[in-house]
């Protein structure tokens, strides 16, 4: 048996340390550590709620219009404020955009490095040793395709931009709406970028996909993990947004689909750099503080659990619970699904261009906001299941949690021992060499990891101190 650390873990948002067992060439055993200590939760106490919005974007640059979105559901939650129609429409576009840019970012920055070997100075980095099998052509191409995708992610912020004001940290959204209003010259710039996005999207990073799937078939078979996968539903359509595109629920063992019950999510600490009550808790009832010397835990990352169970969640959950894509879980299927949702989501993003209404509505401004309330805003960030809970008093945020996707994906294990969804999908891997574990490196990477987004701690004292040695 085999003890190696991959630390730092790079091309993730973050710093992540992942631990493994290698035996008889496999994983035997993982654990992941989240190594990134943060302060959200706790800088909003105090804040009047409407600063949820933007103050909650600054957790993650590459998401942020998701916190923006999912904060400001919180607040209507809270507070009873219906969106109009523009208002919900140009939150999806705004949304559908930032998520293109981060699907580009992800497979070409961040993943495709794992399956393609370059000579030197050509993207991709040097000539490496391991398990590379595309073919010259293919792989040539691919490099291409990874510059034209640092240009082409870039246009999906411009995007983003055209109705948030800037991109990351867009200024447009707020509780009740949008502050920007629908106008022709924005209509057709936004169009023009969406056409050179979905270009992209169907020309080269589907066929660039399929390829690596095609040669790396058998990774089909590997990262399986539990198969269970949850989705808060993404997109809001309909009568006052009461539908989803891609719908709400769960999938047990990935077979069992059922609807999303919000009362069955808890998060519990019991192997997480806190002290507290230990046992699966509802958000809004856990009040945990930090504690890096303890015993038990590995990670600054709690772990969310929905019926007391490990979930996965990203674009595999959301294709799989709206029928779109149901041929497996594994890594090469988490990367399959990424790419088959952008492509879903620039045919979206035109219907709803189509459908705005020049001269509408776009918000429906409350403020001041009523003294005390308490709700919750629930969506699908790019990477999953994503959740804000808020309660006001006296017209101040007095209590504001967040689980985030990453928190769901990369936990750690809980009171029963659960492994977190990745430590379970780490289990069984093959590794060639433990010198060089390029495929548990896979494994990891499909779940496009952000660490940034999953821990919020704060040292009260503010005094600098070294928390963790690796």
């Amino acid at each position: 048996m085999r003890k190696i650390t991959i630390n730092p873990l790079t091309r993730t948002h973050g710093y992540f340390s992942v631990e493994l067992e290698i035996r008889d060439g496999r994983v035997s055993e993982a654990r992941a550590s989240g190594l990134l200590f943060r302060g959200f939760e706790q800088m909003l106490q105090g804040r009047a709620p409407h600063d949820a919005v933007y103050l909650t974007q600054r957790i993650c640059g590459i998401c942020s219009s998701a916190h923006a979105i999912t904060g400001a559901q919180a607040l209507e939650d809270a507070f009873r404020i219906e969106v109009p129609h523009n208002g919900l429409l140009l939150r999806n576009l705004m949304y559908g955009a930032d998520t293109l840019q981060n699907h580009l970012r992800f497979l070409y920055l961040l993943v495709i490095p794992d399956y393609i070997s370059a000579p030197p100075g050509a993207p991709g980095g040097a000539p490496r040793r391991g398990d590379y099998r595309l073919p010259k052509p293919v792989q040539s191409r691919i490099q291409q395709h990874y510059l034209e995708a640092l240009e082409t992610s870039g246009m999906a912020h411009k995007a983003v931009a055209v109705f948030g004001g800037k991109a990351p940290h867009l200024q447009a959204i707020v509780a009740g709406g949008v502050t920007e209003k629908v106008a022709a010259d924005k209509v057709v710039r936004f169009q023009s970028l969406l056409s050179h996005l979905d270009k992209f999207i169907r020309d080269k990073l589907l066929p660039d996909v399929e390829d690596i799937s095609r040669c790396y078939a058998d990774y089909f078979a590997v990262g399986t993990g539990y198969g269970n996968l949850l989705s808060f539903g993404q997109y809001r359509v309909g009568a006052k947004g009461a539908g989803r595109v891609f719908p709400a629920g769960a999938v047990r063992f990935g077979q069992k689909q059922e609807a999303l019950q919000a009362g069955l999510i808890t998060r519990e600490i019991s192997h997480s750099w806190y002290h507290g009550r230990e046992e699966p808790l509802a958000p809004l009832q856990e009040h945990s503080q930090p504690a890096p010397n303890k015993q038990a835990g590995y990670s600054w990352i709690q772990a969310p659990r929905y019926e007391e169970l490990p979930f996965e969640g990203g674009p595999l959950a959301r294709l799989w619970l709206a029928g779109i894509y149901r041929n497996g879980i594994s890594v090469m299927d988490r990367l399959m699904a990424r790419a088959l949702e952008a492509k879903e989501i620039a045919v979206r993003m035109n219907d709803w261009l189509r459908q705005l209404v020049p001269g509408g509505p776009t918000i429906n401004w409350l403020d001041p906001l009523p003294a005390s309330g308490e709700g919750s805003g629930m969506s699908d960030s790019m990477r999953g299941p994503l959740a804000h809970w808020l309660q006001s008093e006296n017209g101040r945020i007095s209590v504001y949690r967040i689980v985030t996707p990453s928190a769901w994906n990369l936990s750690p294990r809980d009171g029963q021992g659960r492994r977190g969804p990745l430590e379970e999908a780490l289990i069984g891997t093959p590794v060639a060499d433990p010198d060089n574990p390029v495929e548990a490196g896979r494994v990891i990477r499909s779940f496009d990891p952000c660490i940034s987004c999953a821990v919020h701690v704060l040292q009260r004292d503010g005094a600098s101190r070294l928390w963790r040695q690796i």
